[in-house]
């Protein structure tokens, strides 16, 4: 078959794919709910929980600045690019180039970081907490930084193994993260409080590179310390990722500001939010949308490098229709499930009931977030598949602007929901400036627009098929069964109900994936 044919056929590997990375997330949300359970239960809403989620804000920034999402969009692309050539020779000066300087710079603001840790937290991070809360702060960034520098290491090897086409390997990441965690709350936490996560956390990085090396080996990917600065691939990727840096960091400075001005509310606030947070859009988010995109970019990547600009145009519908049809029914699920599913959860231990409430709370004000960032991450990949990150870049500063007036406008009068809320509207009009992006660009490129008229349509059948399904719900509620009864069936019967109701009305995302998943093998 011709390379032409082959990536003719992508929409359908796409499809496949998809579901595998899906299937083995989804075992990476089974093992991350025993993980966020555990911690509940452990923890609850508390001042211990609170400070962990705040020491980890630093470490996510680093890891998505210099490595995670910005190193991804850029070396897929130019990494890709030299394989679709036949260049094996530049692809391996690339793969070393990246990763000693990522070893490098990584090691340098994670050693810097663990330094200055307690100057960092009482007076950026969260100068409101008390000082024992502020020196468990800074003991548990220390370790999670350490952490961060394995997840940097193993995250190139992900996109490495990602670009030759195997998701296997990187998606069992996910899991054994989770596992490692898992083991740091069972084992460690007994003696050693949440500093025990934290250890175990560092365990899941150690884990997350050994399950790739067999996958390395079979591609040949070995690794020598070294750094090919004339290398035009490596020039590139440094100019594709600084724009990516800055529009990740845009996110996580949101996070920071959010932190600091939640420290001042009431104990548990900051926990609370991420607890939602997790549940609502991270958890589903990662489960449908970033599977679906880790998948698309390499063939939209192959796609662009091919001027094949149809098939660029059709693999981003089918992944944006795909991912609408997985992720609106899951959050609008959840909302219509009410406290009982949070409850059923969470709440044992030290999670009281009040803390269920509070998080319910938070679970409806960022449900519209879930679908608002899925939708941007599908979005993202037509212009990093382009090798553009400018785009996205001052799309995000716009959006990080928004978000930060709104959380300083609406915190006085709103609290922690006000926080809520502003994530929730910024994360929309970053989605809807993306996609007019795209739209304005096709239009001036004169390669045709997205087919409004048909992601319309898939729009409206979700939308009716999401009704029966909240009808459904509601109904049940109505038996008076206890709570595991009550979930156990309204989610059976509501899933079920809006999967028929949106094959009835031609949906066929879900039909086409399992035929495919079937026909062939991964």
């Amino acid at each position: 078959m011709s390379k032409s044919r082959d990536v003719q056929d992508r929409p359908r590997h796409l499809l496949r794919a998809s579901m595998l990375v899906i299937g083995i997330y989804g075992l990476n949300k089974v093992t991350g709910f025993m993980r966020l359970i555990l911690m509940t239960q452990a923890f609850g809403a508390g001042p211990q929980a609170d400070a962990y989620a705040a020491a980890n804000q630093l470490p996510e920034l680093f890891q998505a600045m210099l490595v995670g999402g910005a190193l991804a969009a850029a070396l897929i692309p130019v990494y890709t690019a030299y394989l679709a050539r036949g260049m094996r020779r530049p692809a391996r000066h690339l793969s070393d180039s990246v990763l000693t300087l990522v070893v490098v710079a990584l090691g340098l603001c994670c050693a810097l970081a663990i330094w200055q840790a307690p100057w960092i937290v009482s007076h950026l991070l969260a100068p409101d907490f008390s000082p024992e809360q502020q020196a468990l702060t800074a003991s548990l960034m220390r370790i999670l930084l350490l952490a961060t520098f394995l997840l940097g290491i193993a995250s190139v090897q992900s996109s490495l193994l990602n670009a030759h086409q195997h998701f296997l390997a990187p998606a069992l990441g996910t899991v054994v993260i989770d596992i490692g965690q898992i083991l740091g709350l069972l084992i460690l936490a007994p003696t050693l409080g949440i500093q025990g996560m934290a250890w175990g956390t560092v365990i899941g990085m150690l884990l997350y590179l050994c399950v790739q090396i067999p996958a390395l080996a079979r591609f040949r990917i070995a690794y020598r310390p070294r750094i090919f600065w004339r290398l035009r691939g490596l020039q590139e990727l440094l100019r594709l990722m600084w724009p990516r840096i800055i529009t990740l960091g845009s996110v996580q400075a949101v996070d920071l500001v959010l932190i600091r001005l939640a420290s001042g509310l009431d104990e548990g606030s900051i926990s609370s939010y991420f607890y939602a947070l997790l549940v609502v859009v991270l958890m589903p988010r990662s489960l449908f949308g970033a599977a679906i995109s880790t998948v698309a970019l390499p063939t939209l990547s192959e796609q662009y490098n091919l001027h094949d600009a149809k098939g660029m145009k059709r693999t981003l519908e089918q992944a944006l229709r795909a991912m609408w049809a997985l992720s609106i029914p899951a959050v609008v699920g959840l909302v219509a499930l009410g406290p009982p599913a949070i409850a059923f959860l969470f709440q044992r231990g030290s999670f009281d009931s009040q803390a269920t409430a509070l998080v319910y709370v938070m679970v409806v004000l960022l449900a519209p977030r879930l679908v608002a960032e899925a939708t941007q991450d599908i979005l993202s990949l037509h212009f990093y598949a382009r090798h553009d990150t400018r785009g996205p870049m001052w799309a995000s500063l716009g959006w990080m602007a928004l978000n930060i007036a709104l959380s300083f406008w609406l915190v006085g009068p709103l609290g922690l929901g006000g926080l809520a809320l502003a994530t929730t509207l910024a994360a929309l009009a970053l989605a809807g400036a993306l996609y007019l992006l795209i739209r304005l660009g096709s239009r001036s490129a004169g390669s045709g627009r997205l087919d409004e008229a048909r992601l319309a349509r898939t729009l409206g059948r979700i939308c009716l098929a999401c009704i029966a399904m909240i009808a459904t719900v509601l109904y049940v509620r109505t038996l008076g069964l206890t709570t595991t009864l009550y979930l156990g069936l309204a989610i059976g019967l509501g899933g079920a109900v809006y999967m028929g109701v949106y094959f009835m009305l031609g949906g066929r995302e879900f039909e086409t994936a399992w035929r495919l998943l079937h026909e062939k093998k991964l």
